[in-house]
């Protein structure tokens, strides 16, 4: 660890590395997203029992859709690719992406195609032709990846002033609240079926799911969103016609997200940490898994009501959430006793892991994480360092600067991170590299708070 690259001089290297994949293919240059080779949509015609998804491949690849199948999924993760790329600017003064990243996306991201479908997605969607439109703006058939997208233009309004990233978190938002009911008792849905809210678990549901579905990170989104639109309105006066009770809805979302049944769905679990979802009856029965950034972006979202209510029991709570996770070890999904007990991501020797980048022998898996969940602990790093600088909490301090200590000792020659923060890389592209520069930027907020 003697030769560990210094956390501010290898910001902005890293920051620059992530760029590599700004608008790497014809799709993303139109629509201001970060390009992603999905490995799912390799063809390996070597690999026989591969023979129905290479032909269905190889369609994506003649037809010129597979860019563009790869680069729409990729929708949320370029929310947070922004969001570091803007926690990146807003710690060191840099500014140089300012218009060339942040202010493209904005103006070009909403010309994605995102249609309104009415059936389960499956992989051979972009060559349907859709009749029912698309969605327009930052919005699209998912609650939780609207609310990434809100969390992005706030941070972007913070360090520029710029009305216009408010007004856009402000209409997502509304959206999002759209899709909030009484079914469990309150909470929004995770997903749309036809442009509405999939009540009925059409087709924004786990495999396995046939009910409505409500889930643990849709909804930390909405709290922290509502919270961070009340925080910044603040001090406008009264709202005006059609202005949404921005703390209000906070305080509801908060009330459902950890009350137990009927009143809500009691997602904080025994052991203080944040299970994934309920189960099919809306019961938190810690079975669902604990993932890092369930842990992280309700941080934020406390931290924000104690600032516009003054009650530090919010406060209080977050404190609790994240006490309990940097302490929680790494363990994978184990029986005991006859009951299912969830896989946890958690701690090995002071570092993070996400539960599929390790596994019990060690963390090499016999496969890689999924391109999703190698964002998971940048998520967490990002809002625990926010809520260290509310706190002033030196175990905070002392466990993000460890972690990234280890990031920066297996960084590799160019700058990037791999899915283990205590190994070397085991692949590349713009989502690792996203969640290892929210490591780089929280070391660096707490270093200076």
């Amino acid at each position: 660890m003697n030769d560990v690259p210094d956390v501010k001089a290898a910001a902005p290297l890293a920051a620059r590395a992530l760029q590599q994949w700004y608008g790497a293919d014809g799709y993303a240059r139109r629509t201001g997203l970060y390009s992603y080779e999905d490995p799912k949509l390799a063809v390996h015609w070597a690999n026989v029992s591969q023979f129905g998804r290479n032909l269905l491949n190889s369609a994506l690849m003649l037809s010129g859709q597979r860019d563009r199948m790869q680069d729409l999924s990729r929708w949320w993760t370029s929310a947070n690719a922004i969001t570091a790329l803007v926690g990146y600017m807003a710690v060191t003064g840099d500014r140089s992406y300012l218009a060339p990243v942040v202010a493209n996306t904005f103006d070009r991201a909403p010309g994605t195609r995102r249609p309104v479908l009415a059936q389960r997605m499956s992989p051979s969607w972009p060559f349907f032709r859709f009749s029912r439109g698309a969605y327009q703006g930052f919005i699209n058939a998912f609650y939780d990846d609207e609310g990434w997208w809100a969390l992005a233009w706030l941070d972007a309004y913070d360090l520029t002033g710029e009305e216009k990233y408010l007004a856009a978190a402000k209409d997502i938002f509304l959206d999002m609240a759209a899709g909030w009911d009484d079914y469990w008792g309150g909470g929004i849905y995770w997903g749309k079926h036809d442009g509405r809210p999939d009540t009925a678990g059409a087709s924004a549901v786990p495999r396995g799911w046939a009910v409505g579905y409500k889930n643990a990170i849709a909804n930390e989104l909405f709290i922290a969103v509502a919270a961070g639109l009340g925080l910044r309105y603040r001090d406008r006066g009264p709202a005006g016609p059609g202005q949404p009770d921005y703390l209000d809805w906070a305080r509801r979302g908060w009330a459902w997200f950890s009350s137990a049944r009927p009143a809500g769905v009691a997602m904080i679990n025994e052991a203080g940490l944040v299970n994934d979802s309920p189960n099919q009856h809306g019961v938190n029965d810690n079975t669902q898994s604990v993932w890092s950034y369930n842990q992280g972006v309700i941080l934020s979202g406390l931290r924000e009501l104690t600032e516009l209510t003054g009650d530090q029991a919010y406060l209080g709570w977050a404190e609790k959430i994240a006490d309990a996770f940097i302490k929680n070890p790494w363990r994978p999904r184990a029986a005991a006793g006859g009951q299912a007990h969830p896989s946890e991501s958690g701690v090995i020797d002071g570092i993070l892991h996400e539960h599929n980048d390790c596994g019990p022998g060690g963390c090499a898996p016999p496969r890689p994480p999924g391109v999703d969940t190698v964002m998971f602990k940048g998520i967490f790093v990002r809002h625990l360092a926010r809520l260290q600088a509310k706190t002033g909490k030196p175990a905070y301090q002392q466990f993000i600067t460890a972690n990234a200590r280890s990031a920066l000792a297996h960084m590799n020659e160019q700058h990037l991170f791999g899915a283990n923060w205590a190994a070397p890389a085991d692949a590349t592209d713009f989502v690792r590299q996203t969640a290892g520069l929210d490591l780089i930027n929280a070391a660096l907020r707490v270093t200076e708070s």
